[in-house]
């Protein structure tokens, strides 16, 4: 198996690629692990000022790799769902900007993935949208990212209608910051705007933002995670991703046939 994440330190900027292509960058353990070695490269080097998040490959990141988690045979164990979470709140919490560059699909566990970071930066091209219900899961553990971003109405417009936003509609959400053509001028913009401020202001004002909803973010990670592996455990619901994750039909995987008819019209 090829390196799922690569980074590189350099010039103050820790670059960090998903760069699993063949795999629309989903999320595993192997993942994980990467970006969490990125991230402890780019804290512990005095001279690192920021960090840029993009991937390889035409999707962003596909989400949670159900083939991993799910196509074995047996449950995901709780600890395993919660690095996910975990990792997402250490790149919000992270001492530098993180800046997250879309281009392509970001699709469940991927959109929480841009949420986490400081700043996005996305083409016009880019997509966002979460499918969890569509693979019969709930987006659980990336609510605590996606919900200081976008609010619980756009959240729950989102996770309900399981539909694809386009980046000029996530910019009005504020999911997006920043919509480009291309986005190294504007990642290099933004570059210069961070290296002309004080790094430890940056530093300070993160962590202030951080201090004021620590607690709440914490409470909402284990809740979520309480609530993934409370839905995993009722009957069937397992077997239906597995389904799904091998190519398969689950039964609530069907065509709406009717004709829907407004009233009074």
């Amino acid at each position: 198996m090829g390196e799922t994440v690569r980074f590189q330190i350099s010039d103050g900027v820790c670059a960090v690629a998903l760069a699993a292509a063949d795999n629309g960058n989903a999320i595993n353990l192997e993942l994980i692990a990467g970006l969490e070695q990125a991230l402890a490269a780019a804290e512990a080097d005095p001279g690192c000022r920021a960090v840029v998040l993009s991937a390889a490959g035409p999707t962003f990141c596909r989400g949670l790799d159900l083939e991993a988690f799910f196509v074995h045979g047996r449950l995901p164990e709780r600890a395993q769902l919660r690095r996910l979470p975990a990792c997402l709140a250490r790149i919000r919490r992270c001492r530098v900007p993180v800046i997250a560059v879309v281009e392509g699909e970001a699709t469940g566990g991927g959109v929480g993935l841009a949420a986490a970071c400081d700043l996005v930066i996305a083409t016009a091209g880019a997509r966002f949208m979460l499918s969890e219900p569509i693979v019969g899961l709930v987006p659980a553990t990336i609510v605590p990212f996606l919900l200081p971003r976008i609010g619980p109405a756009r959240l729950r417009s989102m996770t309900l209608s399981t539909r694809g936003i386009p980046a000029p509609e996530a910019h009005t959400y504020g999911l997006v910051d920043e919509i480009v053509e291309a986005p190294e001028p504007a990642l290099h913009e933004q570059l210069q705007r961070i290296f002309r401020s004080a790094p430890s202001a940056l530093t300070e004002t993160k962590g202030y933002y951080d201090r004021l909803t620590a607690a709440a973010l914490d409470r909402q990670i284990d809740a979520g995670v309480d609530q993934f592996v409370d839905w995993l455990a009722r009957g069937g619901t397992a077997e239906g991703v597995r389904l799904f994750a091998e190519g398969l039909t689950p039964d609530w995987f069907t065509r709406y046939r009717g004709q829907v008819r407004l009233a009074g019209r």
